[in-house]
């Protein structure tokens, strides 16, 4: 298993996550970066548009097909867009001649890329803004469990849509009771997008795998959300944001991340830590601080973790805990059998 710091060969990482989008389900996405690979010393030479190492964490394959994504969203790659199901196309393995369409939707992909090649080279130096609300779903079994007002915090928080959590879909069967009241909603990212223009959404429909319809109906739901209900996603670092937060007496704190742990380095890691460990040190029954993630498991990529920590005063706070785990969209929710009251509603009624 590669480390999020390992420097990796581009082919290497890029069929890392080929391999990931066929086994999650999404052969058009993971045609993408096959068609990429096959060309990256090939007629057209896709290795002078793109590095030829990468830091495997920062998830280069999900930019390129983000990119590609975009050109076909914005009209800029009419032949890849034709293939593309959440624009209407089909996918090349549900067409009447499987080889062929895929063939053709290879030679559309490397052309978008070279005639597009500055917008790409751009697109792959930032960071991915997935901003999968699938994930909210955990989100809401945490925040189940919490009485009284919350305070709903995010880093990483792209366009703030799980910022809206309580008003998105969940799993009732999953929830430990009815959402808490959110009196406060704000989130930080070095590059937020707006939910609420169209560059906003067109971008955050490009993270979306172009095979993956149901996350691209869900994506549509929480743009309504978002249009409804407002959210502060403030341009900051991680760990800049996590150091000026404070707690307010009569009110839960909530601090959410999910899949961005990754993307961070570990200094960003570590000052991150101490600011939360700060205001758990500051943490009382009056004033509980919780710390709530979705990220990968060690040493298992294809699996993430619902993990909590909370700190209300009392001995034993701030043990991390277990809540749920499932795949990286949020789908396929186990709950682990864990402490399923980790300090929640009985101690902010």
């Amino acid at each position: 298993m590669m480390r999020d710091d390992e420097v990796v060969p581009l082919e290497s990482q890029l069929d890392w996550q080929e391999r990931y989008c066929r086994a999650a389900g999404s052969p058009t996405s993971a045609e993408i970066l096959r068609a990429v690979i096959d060309d990256l010393d090939g007629p057209r030479a896709l290795a002078s548009v793109l590095p030829t190492h990468t830091r495997f964490g920062d998830l280069i394959g999900l930019r390129i097909m983000a990119a590609v994504h975009l050109l076909a969203i914005e009209r800029l790659a009419p032949s890849v867009a034709i293939f593309a199901p959440t624009l209407g196309g089909v996918a090349p393995s549900r067409g009447t001649n499987p080889d062929r369409a895929t063939s053709e939707f290879h030679e559309a992909v490397v052309e978008a890329i070279t005639v597009n090649a500055e917008m790409v080279a751009t697109a792959i130096t930032e960071v991915p803004q997935t901003n999968e609300v699938g994930r909210s779903r955990l989100l809401r079994i945490a925040l189940s469990m919490i009485g009284g007002d919350v305070r709903l915090f995010e880093f990483g928080a792209s366009a703030g849509l799980n910022l809206r959590a309580d008003h998105l879909p969940g799993e009732p069967t999953l929830e430990s009771g009815p959402m808490p009241r959110v009196i406060e909603r704000r989130g930080c990212d070095l590059n937020p997008i707006d939910p609420t223009t169209t560059p906003g959404r067109a971008r955050l429909t490009s993270y979306v795998w172009m095979d993956d319809i149901d996350r691209f109906e869900r994506l549509r739901g929480a743009l309504r959300v978002a249009a409804e209900i407002p959210a502060s996603v403030v341009t900051q670092d991680a760990a800049g944001f996590v150091s000026g937060l404070e707690l307010n007496a009569g009110s839960t704190t909530v601090l959410w991340h999910s899949s961005m742990w990754g993307y961070l380095p570990e200094s960003t890691r570590a000052r991150i830590h101490e600011g939360i460990e700060r205001l758990g040190g500051a943490a009382s029954s009056e004033s509980p601080l919780w710390h709530v993630a979705w990220e990968p498991i060690a040493d298992d990529r294809d699996r993430h973790e619902l993990t909590v920590q909370v700190w209300n005063g009392t001995p034993g706070s701030g043990v991390a805990r277990t809540l749920a785990t499932g795949t990286t969209h949020g789908g396929q929710i186990t709950l682990t059998g864990g402490d399923s009251d980790p300090g929640g509603r009985q101690a902010s009624e």
